[in-house]
């Protein structure tokens, strides 16, 4: 598995098991489950569990669309 495979698996965990709110979905952020508060939190997840900054101009909607865009955005914050 890929790292950016495994980058993805740990958001989706956590949006799925924090977020998203027991609502069966295969991506909660293109479903859009998420209101902005819970993608505060999506925000501080991804800071804290894979040691990136993000700042406002990274706070997107097009960033926050789905699954991909966000692991996208961690893994290009990501030191290779």
């Amino acid at each position: 598995m890929s790292r950016s495979s495994r980058t993805k698996a740990r958001i989706r965990g956590f949006v799925l098991d924090e977020l998203a709110e027991g609502k069966p979905s295969r991506d909660p952020l293109a479903d859009g489950l998420l209101d902005s508060l819970a993608i505060g939190q999506l925000v501080a997840f991804c800071e804290e569990e894979f040691g990136i900054s993000l700042d406002d101009g990274d706070v997107t909607a097009e960033r926050f669309e789905s699954l991909d865009a966000v692991t996208a955005l961690v893994e290009s914050k990501r030191a290779p």
